[in-house]
Parts: C-alpha cells; structure tokens; sequence
C-alpha cells in the first residue's frame, strides 16, 4: 500500500468497486537505450546524479516604495493531498488544461476500454488516443486469409483488433494517432518471404514484390479505417525506428534486424512515406517516430532522413517516443532535441512519454511529478518562444499497473495508480503548485 494522507475509506471503497483490474501491457515503440533490442524490454537503469535542466529566468521585482502599504494577497491555498480518486471525486481534465497548446492523448490496449471506471477517465482526460498494439501490423495480418484468398503482392487484413478501439474514438470525439504501418518489430517474418511462408528455409521476396506488399499494406489499412472511421485518425505514425546509428546502414539506417532494410533496401522509410501520402486523407498527418531522439548521433541521422522526404513533400512531423528515466535525459539535452527538430518547420509530438521510477515512495512520487511538471514546463515555453510547433503529447499508458514497464520489475512511471488515484505526477503535468518546479 502507498504511504501518505489518503483517505483510507475512499481507497477502499475505490478497491471494491474495481475489485483486481488486470491491466494487458501496451507493446511500446522500443526500450530508451540504443542496443536494437525488440519492444518490451525496459529501459536499463540509468544513473542519478545532478541533472543540468533548464532554469528558470526570473525579473527583478521592484522596489517598493518604504512609505507605501503593499497590498495584501490572499495565502493561496497549495494542494497537499494528491491522491484524489476519478471515481468519486471531481478532478480538473489535462486536455482541457493544455487545449490552447496541443492535444493530450493515452496509449491504451482494448482490454482497458471494457473497465467502465477506466473509460470514463479517459473520456474525461485525453483528446487523443494510441492503440498499444492493437494497429500494428501484427494485429492486422491476417496469414491463412492471404495464403487462400491473396495473391503475391497484396496480403489480407483483419480489423477486430481494433475496430471497438476505433468506435470508442467515434462515440466519444476523442481522435486517434495511427501506430503504426511500417515497423521492423511486430511484423511477421512470413510477410517478408516468397509465397507467405513461415518455414525456416523460406526466402525473402524480391525487392519489387515486397514494395507492392508495403503499398498495398498501407493501401488498405488506410482505406478501411478512412472509410469506415472517416475523420477520426488525424495522424499516422507511417515508420517506426528505421535509425540505428552504429547498425551498419547507410546514413544510420538500422539495418540487422530489419527485414524492411534487407528486402527493400534504405529507400524503404522514403517508399513508405510516397505511399503513405499517396492514400492518406488531405487532413492527415504523417510522422516519422523514434525512440532516444535525444543522443546527437540518432538526431543527427533522423534530421538528415527527414529534411530529405520533405523536401519529396511527405512527411508532416516527428514523433519522440520519450521514454525517459528520472535523471536521463538531461532536460537540456532533451530541449536541444525539440528546438533543433523545431528548425525543419514539422509538427512535434511526444509520441510515447512515460518515467522510468521503480520506487512508490512518497519522496519519490512528488519527485516524479516534478520531473513531469519540468517537461511540461519545457514544452510550453518552447512553444510560447515559437521554436517548435508541438501538437500532441501522448502518454504511454494509463496507470503504473498497466506500463509496459512492468516486465521487469515493478515500475511507477504515469499519471495515475492501480485504483485510478491521480498522483503527483498528475499534479505536475497541470503546473499545480503543490509540485515543486525544483
């Protein structure tokens, strides 16, 4: 149990109501370290130590006036207890918050979306919403209906995985980020051989195959939801970490365990990206999406990739995964990325932002919610300064229960706990007083 000035019958009253939410992890873009390894690890340890962060720059108040009187200003009343349940009690929305400066989504699974409790706070937060997995490639190929009904170069999808999460967007004007069409994780080797084959001896297809597949891939997930869901996807995550910067690509391509690279070759994310224009909605925004976006070597590469596709004029934006530990990234570091990216004149989003805390002390809770409250700090005065245009923050799940994190030990790192109470690090990310900036 959390130590702290909770009020014990409400939190009992909330764990009878909900009784054990079994939360599904959300399969996440890529751990934050830069060994290449498939989704679902977590990010490895970082150190603590001082963090160089941004500063806050304060005027000179002025004198005043000793035979004046100053006013005196009502004490304002600085919140102490951050536990406050969604289910009982009224707490302010974060999308309404930040609505004049960019939409607030959460990555969810279709489990979630059957908890009542969990529906509604959702409605009652977020404005944008991520499948976890749900619209992944994985998800949505369908192997026996392509072997018997396919052909070659154009495969058959299935949308069960997600249609209930699509709908749940329709009935409660929430839009959704498409993630993601072309990913080397999460996409089945069969995909990429001659015939569909799963058999250890299959071959690869050839390169001319394997770009009508891409193409008519994107064709129809396109097509479906746009058809079906008109107006509710309003951005595509179109690739998904094509740099590794050491893989031994060319320009920082990740090369070794992409069978995208190996089929097609580095003009794949260029490939991917004509096509994408080609079938997306006018309306709609195409990203391209990364993880530890912050090392200048993977930023250096990912600026080179994308100035080249906008100048092919297909691309929108750049997503930052963001999966970040409580000291590292420095924000500073963290800030030069976001400016530097803000200079192509794309969209920036926060695609997948949660902190690595493997502690539920309350020392380290309000330490958490100021690191979300810096961050939101950081992103709103890169805005107000205009040196980036950044248009949705996304978080990487809904309570500490459900991270993905979780697969490796008991993580802390969202907004709200296991029985929907928000935690500091909700109070951070409305700039709430009661959470220490420092």
């Amino acid at each position: 149990m959390l130590s702290g000035n909770k009020n014990g019958i409400r939190r009992a009253a909330a764990w009878m109501l909900l009784g054990v939410m079994v939360c599904g992890f959300i399969g996440c873009g890529q751990k934050e370290d830069t060994d290449g390894k498939n989704e679902g690890t977590p990010e490895a340890q970082v150190t603590k130590g001082a963090e160089s962060d941004v500063q806050v720059t304060q005027g000179a108040e002025p004198e005043q006036d000793a035979t004046d009187t100053a006013p005196t200003e009502p004490a304002k009343e600085v919140r102490t207890d951050f536990y406050i349940s969604s289910i009982d009690e009224e707490i302010p929305s974060m999308s309404e918050y930040w609505k004049d400066y960019f939409s607030i989504g959460i990555a969810i699974t279709k489990g979630e979306l059957l908890n009542d409790f969990k529906g509604d706070l959702i409605k009652q937060q977020f404005n944008s919403m991520t499948c976890g997995n749900e619209m992944k490639p994985d998800a949505l190929l369908d192997r026996e209906a392509t072997k018997s009904a396919g052909t070659e170069t154009c495969p058959v999808l299935k949308f069960d995985s997600c249609d209930e999460m699509l709908q749940f967007c329709v009935d409660n004007n929430i839009k959704m980020r498409g993630h993601t069409l072309v990913w080397h994780s999460q996409t089945p080797d069969w995909f990429f051989m001659e015939e569909y084959s799963n058999k250890p001896d299959a071959v690869f297809a050839s390169r001319e195959v394997m770009l009508q597949r891409m193409e008519n891939y994107i064709r129809l997930v396109m097509e479906y939801v746009n058809t079906t869901y008109p107006g509710v996807v309003y951005a595509w995550d179109v690739v998904n970490e094509a740099i590794a910067p050491g893989d031994g690509g060319e320009d920082g391509m990740r090369m070794s365990d992409s069978l995208w690279y190996q089929t097609i070759g580095p003009d794949f994310v260029e490939k991917a990206f004509e096509y994408a224009r080609k079938y997306a909605d006018p309306e709609q925004k195409l990203f391209y999406n990364d993880f530890n976006t912050y090392e200048a070597p993977k930023r250096i590469a990912i600026l080179n990739l994308v100035n080249k596709i906008k100048d092919q004029g297909n691309i929108d934006g750049i997503g930052m995964q963001s999966h970040i530990g409580m000291s590292s990234p420095t924000l500073l570091d963290y800030e030069e990325t976001i400016r530097k990216f803000g200079e192509t004149g794309l969209e920036i989003q926060i695609t997948e932002l949660d902190i690595n805390l493997d502690s539920n002390t309350e020392e380290d809770f309000l330490k958490e919610g100021t690191r979300y409250k810096r961050l939101f700090f950081t992103f709103k005065n890169l805005v107000d300064n205009g040196e980036a245009n950044i248009t949705n923050i996304t978080v990487w799940g809904l309570t500490d229960e459900g991270s993905w994190l979780n697969k490796d030990g008991k993580r802390y790192p969202l907004l709200f706990n296991q029985v929907l109470e928000t935690k500091p690090a909700f109070w951070g990310v409305l700039m709430d007083d009661g959470i220490p900036l420092y």
